[in-house]
């Protein structure tokens, strides 16, 4: 596995549309945009003490990486607290909780004069998410399901993003069904999981005021450097992902969780067993070439 190359960093307040179109978003390439939300007050006004004090009282769903099946896609809550006692649990003890897809806006609409949508893209999807991990918590890996593109901005603390395409599905041993990889790559089994052998990623470490574009379909693994949050706003990839997005939610994911709730170790088994069969598929294709 080879994840030593670091996504691109490029100046977010000098790329013009047609720039970023061309050398990025028709290329599907990730790229780092440094200060591309700059021109907005959130910019300077959003910090972790003055989400505190908007949104203390409200309670928030948290998901816990190391108390999910390895099957399950994260959809239901772990833990159900309030916004200000969940930041005073990661800030006196160790917790892996995360505060995941956190629909801000619908909380505090007047927030939205604070914030806006760059030049730098059209069809945004204007249903923006917050995110927020203490130190040390870990999202592993996955793609998104609804298939779009990703704008993610960090606005406190520092992330660590490891990406990898599409077209490496299968050697990452993409449990069927779902949009979760068996592998840790952190810790990678190659005896479990030769396949790793062959993949290769890009890293990037996104500190405050970056924003990483992450094309659609692009698998994700992500580490917290330090405790912070940042905020992840989607644009409309194709019609193709559209509709591959639409198969994801409404007839992939049920099937699954229909599954799961009837046999769910058993299902997960069978499912482990056909993501190795695909995997092995692709290592002989690619020993075959050498």
């Amino acid at each position: 596995m080879d994840i030593q190359q670091q996504v691109p960093v490029i100046d977010g307040t000098k790329i013009t549309r047609r720039e970023f179109k061309e050398q990025y978003l028709k290329r599907q390439k990730p790229v780092i945009l440094r200060g591309l939300w700059k021109q907005y007050p959130a910019y300077e006004k959003w910090t972790l003490d003055f989400f505190e004090k908007e949104l203390g009282d409200i309670e928030v769903n948290l998901i816990s990486t190391k108390q999910s099946h390895p099957s399950e896609t994260l959809s239901s809550p772990h833990k159900v607290m309030k916004f200000k006692d969940y930041l005073n649990l990661s800030r006196t003890e160790p917790t892996d909780l995360r505060l995941f897809l956190f629909p801000v806006f619908k909380h505090k609409p007047e927030l939205l004069k604070d914030f806006g949508y760059p030049d730098i893209a059209k069809r945004y999807i204007k249903i923006p998410f917050l995110f927020y991990g203490p130190i040390g918590s870990i999202t592993r890996m996955h793609f998104d399901i609804d298939m779009n593109n990703v704008f993610l901005t960090q606005f406190d603390g520092v992330r660590r993003v490891v990406l990898f395409a599409p077209d490496q599905s299968r050697l990452l041993y993409q449990v069927p069904y779902n949009v979760h990889s068996m592998v840790d790559i952190d810790h990678p089994d190659y005896e479990q999981y030769p396949g790793l052998k062959y993949v290769k990623g890009q890293t990037a470490i996104l500190e405050r005021g970056d924003t990483l574009f992450m094309p659609g379909g692009y698998w994700h693994h992500i580490e917290y450097l330090e405790s912070g949050f940042g905020l992840s706003v989607r644009n409309v990839n194709s019609v193709k992902n559209l509709l591959l997005g639409v198969r994801n939610l409404v007839f992939q994911k049920k099937f699954d969780d229909f599954a799961n709730r009837f046999w769910r170790d058993k299902w997960y088994a069978y499912k482990k067993g056909k993501a190795i069969k695909r995997a092995q598929q692709d290592i002989d294709k690619i020993l075959k070439t050498k």
